[in-house]
């Protein structure tokens, strides 16, 4: 089984022991996903709109704005506590599937697409920057209309059942199982068609991450194993690092954003 989380969760402040701590090579499978505490992630995380989000949000609008796409069959992988990565599909998608594992999470997201919080209108306005996305007056409703959500796994998820993608801090963040993260990246490429347009997102070298009162396991990635595990599965690739700061925890290298278009 398969939580799909979203981006670099953190503490408010230093680490402090956490109580209980993950073994170097947990798998997702021993990870006790249902206490993951979307509220808390997302007071961390996104209440305030911080740069390194906005310059993450900036390129794969500007990516999606210009990959000639409509009315697709839109996904979002492991959507977690993350509302962004979804939003920058909407203006080109007929629905938009947000598949998280995390029962606590799958609450919490539809919740969210039947209205979401107002923090996420800094999301959007960065978006709606563009002419593209600019033309859609009201996302809030619109994502009421095509967004779903589905409690899968990454590792369950169809083949090329999506025109277009996005998986954000997924692969890296599901357990500490270097093939565990190489698997989670094909399974995502595979589950879009042959030339789907995707966006996704790593955190490098992570040591793990904590979620209000629980530790998570994360796989210290490098960018020569992402660039070579994206590169069996995907054309068309461009490759950006964004470090962040303040960082948002100790212990990881900054963060990978990839674009390109899936072999399917």
């Amino acid at each position: 089984m398969a939580l799909i989380p979203a981006a670099g969760a953190g503490c408010s402040g230093p680490l402090t022991p956490p109580p209980r701590v993950e073994s170097p090579g947990t798998v997702n499978s021993e990870v006790e996903w249902d206490g993951f505490d979307p509220r808390a992630y997302v007071q961390h995380n996104y209440s305030v709109l911080r740069d390194d989000d906005r310059e993450i949000l900036c390129r794969i609008r500007d990516f999606f704005a210009g990959a000639k796409i409509a009315g697709a069959h839109c996904v979002d992988v492991g959507s977690g506590a993350n509302l962004y990565p979804a939003l920058s599909l909407l203006p080109f998608a007929r629905s938009v599937e947000l598949c998280e594992y995390s029962t606590a999470n799958v609450r919490w997201l539809r919740h969210q697409i039947s209205g979401y919080d107002e923090c996420w209108d800094a999301y959007w306005q960065v978006c709606a920057e563009h002419s593209a996305y600019a033309a859609l007056a009201d996302p809030r409703s619109h994502l009421a209309r095509v967004g779903h959500v589905s409690q899968l796994s990454v590792f369950d998820l169809p083949r090329r059942a999506w025109g277009a993608g996005t998986m954000f801090f997924v692969a890296c963040s599901i357990s500490a199982d270097r093939s565990e993260a190489e698997h989670a990246i094909g399974r995502f490429l595979g589950a879009l068609h042959p030339g789907s347009p995707f966006a996704a997102a790593f955190m490098l070298g992570s040591n793990g991450y904590r979620v209000g009162q629980h530790w998570f396991p994360a796989v210290q990635l490098h960018r020569a194993e992402v660039v070579a595990r994206i590169a069996a599965g995907a054309y068309d690739v461009d490759m950006h690092e964004v470090r962040p700061t303040p960082s948002l925890r100790d212990g990881y290298q900054g963060m990978l954003l990839v674009t390109g278009r899936s072999r399917g």
